[in-house]
């Protein structure tokens, strides 16, 4: 395995049930030592992608499920809330922001009106990102 690729891995998590549907996902898969750059996207209002320095409840509550299933002594965690206009560009911006050597996730449920009108975020993940995108299937218990 190639140490350097699972050194920072960037989770995208949307909601609560998205955090604990990745985190159970990602959990078999992490060595010690990984850093994980969690990240929450709000909507921004400038065109750029930001980092919002506080959190607010919403962010707040999704961090912590997502801590409460992984929470290991031998693992880093980073708390990013990402604001932008549109998620995909956002997290792709976040790779380099953050120095992510890999991005996780599980896809999200999304209809195909949804999807015909924002885009599908993962789809431009997979295809834009500078760093390799591992795609966990999104098993609900």
């Amino acid at each position: 395995m190639n140490d350097e690729l699972f050194e920072r891995i960037l989770v995208p998590i949307a909601d609560p049930e998205d955090a604990e549907a990745t985190a159970r996902a990602v959990r078999p898969h992490l060595d010690a030592g990984t850093t994980l750059i969690v990240t929450h996207v709000t909507r921004g209002t400038d065109a750029e992608t930001t980092i919002e320095t506080g959190r607010d409840q919403f962010a707040g509550a999704t961090y912590e499920t997502f801590s409460d299933i992984l929470y290991r002594r031998d693992l880093q965690f980073e708390w990013v809330t990402l604001a932008a206009r549109e998620v995909a560009e956002a997290l792709i911006d976040a790779v380099e922001m953050t120095e992510a050597t890999l991005v996780a996730f599980t896809p999200r449920d999304i209809d195909a009106w949804e999807r015909t009108l924002a885009g599908d975020p993962g789809n431009r993940l997979i295809r834009e990102a500078d760093v390799p995108v591992m795609v966990f299937p999104n098993e609900q218990p």
